[in-house]
């Protein structure tokens, strides 16, 4: 165990600031009691600094009272490295998705065990999922694009509110047991298409194809939402140009 104390009286800034850096640096062997020895500050404090951080989404408390690294710090991380040499490239097919079809289209990842949503292009009034914005993570079990991401994942991968028998529901139609959704992460994994057939709001249908795979497994997907009657007219259309689109650029949207 680590006895070391700070040479003079840290700013509360400083104190997070180094929070932080130890938490990264010692993961996930660091307990609270541990950190405040480390910080040369109470108990009491130590546990404040880390009840803001865990709040804040930066640091992740496990139940054993360990601490790691939480989603914030892992989606900063991608910002700085991964996003500008990947994802950045697709926005121009996004658009083109969402001029070609008059529906709006989506982009997204997988980041820290669950979908986030990265980019977004559609005209003001254009069907669009609500709450869904740029940032937007959860219900992936819910989502084209969370189903698309999820396929070919271990449960390990998952994020929690996945792990249960029973599953958030958001409609009458979303899939609210675990068994189901894996029976329908297999036929994703095998057609390569994921439907969200009014399973996140009412009215509205998705559809999503794999962008950037990794052994099989997409790390990024492309998505459109469209009002459920066009859906039911349309649909196989939309999901013979959204696997055109995704191959023409030399993607690996499987057919």
């Amino acid at each position: 165990m680590h006895q070391s104390r700070p040479t003079h009286t840290l700013s509360t800034g400083e104190r997070i600031l180094r929070a932080l850096q130890l938490i990264v640096e010692r993961q996930p062997d660091i307990s609270v009691k541990e950190l405040a020895m480390e910080l040369g500050v109470s108990l009491s404090t130590a546990y404040h600094l880390v009840h803001t951080l865990v709040a804040a989404g930066y640091v992740v408390a496990e139940p054993h009272r360990s601490l790691r690294p939480g989603p914030v710090l892992f989606r900063l991380l991608e910002h700085m490295q991964s996003r500008p040499s990947h994802l950045e490239a697709y926005r121009p097919l996004v658009d083109e998705v969402a001029q070609m079809t008059g529906c709006r289209a989506y982009l997204a990842t997988w980041s820290d065990r669950d979908v986030e949503v990265v980019y977004i292009h559609g005209r003001r009034g254009v069907r669009e999922l609500p709450g869904l914005t740029r940032g937007f993570r959860g219900a992936a079990h819910a989502l084209a694009l969370g189903k698309i991401l999820l396929a070919g994942r271990t449960a390990v991968e998952w994020p929690p509110y996945l792990l249960n028998d029973w599953l958030p529901r958001f409609t009458p139609y979303t899939l609210s047991r675990r068994a189901a959704l894996e029976r329908e992460l297999a036929t994703v994994l095998a057609s390569a298409v994921a439907f969200d057939r009014e399973e996140y709001a009412l009215g509205s249908m998705c559809l999503a194809v794999p962008l950037r795979t990794t052994e099989g497994i997409a790390q990024a997907a492309l998505g459109i939402s469209v009002p459920t009657r066009r859906f039911q007219v349309e649909r196989d259309m939309l999901v013979a140009l959204l696997r055109q689109l995704a191959l023409s650029e030399g993607l690996s949207a499987t057919t």
